[in-house]
């Protein structure tokens, strides 16, 4: 079976596939630890970065999942009855636009980094004109760029609007929602003992991760079915099966990788082995194999890895003052203002702790046996079906969408590894439940547990968010950048990789400016879709109204803002997140969105005098996404 990047590239001048030899990683090859992390980071960037184009795999065929709205799109084509005046077929269009097949690469969506006044002009009075910052990989998009989903396309026209996030500093995002869905884990074992020792009579637990309060969960063991009943209706902030899921606008993913994987079916029909199985050709357009479980862990570890945002501090006296006096208004701590304990700060935490500065890039797993990490073994480049096409076409996955569902929670490796860690913890916090010591004695037990990381469920590749150290097994070394020994000096950082946020040592707890609680909040009817949006898990939808804190840094740059890009500045952004409109601003902003659970805080933003408002707004702009290392403004 010949790969067709291997005849299209050796064509002279011929356009160049993007999946070739040079670029594609074996995931068996990771997993021995043999394949340096620069090199996977590499081909993640080139992954991320590159056009697909049909010989790679890139859109569906005339008989495609979604080949039944392309007809409804594109009534004059090949996908429907009708032919052109002349009687003559025309070509085929794999193009869907409102429900996916939207772009050729994730660079097309995650680009733009906003817009700066050049230093030198940015002291005039009036300062000298904005210009777009240098695009970079990884940036937040503009409002073109703007994605619309409904799996029933044409009726209703469309579900959910979204507009791209940025995504640097994702590796953080998922190191510390990790943590927390352990810490939350852990107190649902608790609370089991507890059930388990109380029989037929309910208990509760207040629930909390890193600091922050989820609300109550209880239960009740059945000792007739012999099994423990949850109730989930004091909950707040989480879905029910207790993942902190920090990706998208409603937290539907618990996995960058997961992420990715579904998100380049749904926007290029580009099909993961891991998402449609070995040698199938899901989409119906003749070429399996298209992205193999290496190439889509370069794909997520390129993403984990994007440099974090920054602050950008002025170096005028007043322009600082007014940013840091912005900073306490959004803390609720400046002086003179009366605002309401931890105003923005409540949900937009400005910092969290991440106690282990890790992140893992789980392996892909073998489709319909989740306990099987994948192998690139005999597995060729994207290639031609031959023979009977049919026979490779099993529709496994029937409808592609955003994330692509798995059966279960228990299929997730988030909650596979912390159910591991602490069936290692349950013989002895069981006997101490028995034997009545308190609880918090019990919950250490488990708390620790879940901190266990040298007990491995799933696996993943190991990657140490300060110096980029790697390792693939807890059995094996850790390697530095270029593969060598860990305390070996590597060659520079990747311009998308610098710069790391501060640390003291490379393994101490992390202070990570996120801005975010990531809890999931109710915004009221003004922000509410249409519709529940799915998770990775087929039973958990968040709910109309319900939105994930955003992540805040690099606010300053990723605009237009909300969920569908309706805000197109910052000041439009506050004022749809609730409260009660003034008259005073009516025609200027004729909608009201009371409702929310951010009406106190956006009733006290109102209330602000206009300097102060102006000064909250200028400490927003100072949280940027990172410049590429060297650049410069273009004008």
């Amino acid at each position: 079976m010949m790969s067709l990047s291997v005849f299209l590239t050796s064509r002279a001048g011929a356009q160049q596939a993007n999946i070739t030899e040079s670029v594609t990683i074996q995931q068996q090859e990771v997993m021995k630890g043999s394949v340096p992390l620069r090199r996977i980071l590499e081909s993640g960037a080139h992954f991320f970065s590159y056009p697909y184009f049909p010989q790679d795999g890139w859109g569906e065929g005339a008989d495609g999942p979604r080949a039944w709205q392309r007809k409804a799109l594109y009534p004059n084509s090949p996908f429907s009855p009708y032919a052109t005046a002349d009687g003559t077929v025309p070509p085929p269009i794999p193009f869907l636009r409102l429900n996916g097949i939207d772009s050729q690469s994730c660079y097309e969506c995650h680009t733009s980094i906003g817009a700066t006044v050049q230093p030198d002009l940015a002291g005039a009075n009036p300062p000298g004109p904005a210009t777009r910052t240098q695009p970079a990989i990884g940036g937040a998009a503009g409002i073109a760029n703007t994605a619309f989903i409904s799996g029933q396309f044409p009726n209703p026209l469309t579900q959910l609007v979204r507009n791209p996030p940025h995504v640097f500093g994702t590796g953080y995002t998922q190191a510390l929602a990790n943590e927390m869905t352990g810490q939350l884990l852990g107190q649902q074992a608790l609370l089991a003992d507890h059930a388990r020792y109380t029989p037929d009579k309910p208990v509760s637990l207040p629930l909390a991760a890193k600091t922050l309060s989820f609300g109550w969960l209880g239960a009740t063991y059945d000792s007739k079915a012999q099994r423990i009943v949850y109730d989930y209706s004091r909950l707040t902030g989480v879905s029910p099966d207790l993942v902190v899921r920090p990706f998208q606008w409603k937290g539907i993913a618990s996995s960058v990788r997961h992420f990715a994987a579904s998100a380049t079916q749904f926007h290029f029909s580009m099909e993961g082995v891991e998402i449609v199985g070995e040698n199938n050709d899901n989409d119906a357009d003749g070429v399996i194999n298209e992205l193999s479980y290496g190439n889509v862990g370069a794909l997520t570890s390129f993403v984990a890895m994007t440099r974090p945002p920054v602050v950008e501090t002025p170096t005028d006296a007043d322009a600082k003052a007014k940013v840091a006096r912005g900073a306490a208004l959004f803390a609720g701590t400046a002086a003179g203002a009366g605002l309401p304990a931890g105003m923005c700060a409540s949900c937009h935490l400005p910092v969290q702790t991440l106690d282990r500065p890790v992140v893992t890039i789980e392996w892909g797993t073998v489709l319909g046996h989740p306990d099987r990490a994948g192998s690139d073994a005999g597995i060729a480049l994207p290639s031609r079906v031959q023979g009977r096409a049919e026979e490779t076409r099993r529709r496994t996955v029937a409808s592609p969408t955003l994330v692509n569902a798995l059966p279960g929670t228990d299929h997730l490796p988030v909650v596979r590894e912390a159910r591991a860690r602490l069936a290692k913890a349950s013989a002895d916090a069981g006997a101490a439940v028995r034997q009545g010591a308190p609880d918090a004695a019990v919950a250490a037990l488990y708390a620790k547990a879940v901190a266990d990381a040298d007990t491995v469920a799933v696996g993943g590749l190991e990657i140490n968010l300060n110096t980029l150290a790697s390792r693939a097994s807890t059995t094996m070394p850790w390697q530095n950048l270029d593969g060598g020994k860990a305390g070996d000096q590597a060659g520079p950082l990747p311009a998308y990789a610098r710069a790391r946020l501060p640390f003291k040592t490379p393994d101490a707890p992390l202070d990570v400016p996120l801005l975010s609680d990531l809890r999931l909040h109710d915004m009221g009817p003004c922000l509410a879709d249409i519709a529940p949006q799915g998770t990775d898990v087929a039973d958990i939808a968040v709910p109309p109204q319900q939105f994930l804190t955003r992540p805040l840094w690099g606010v300053a740059d990723s605009w237009p803002y909300l969920h569908d890009g309706r805000a197109l500045d910052l000041v439009q952004a506050i004022r749809f997140h609730g409260g009660t409109r003034p008259d005073s601003i009516a025609a200027e902003f004729p909608y009201q969105c009371a409702g929310s659970e951010a009406d106190p805080v956006i009733n006290a933003f109102y209330a602000l005098r206009p300097d102060d408002q102006q000064a909250l707004i200028a400490y927003l702009a100072s949280l940027r996404l990172p410049p590429l290392p060297g650049a410069v403004v273009p004008f």
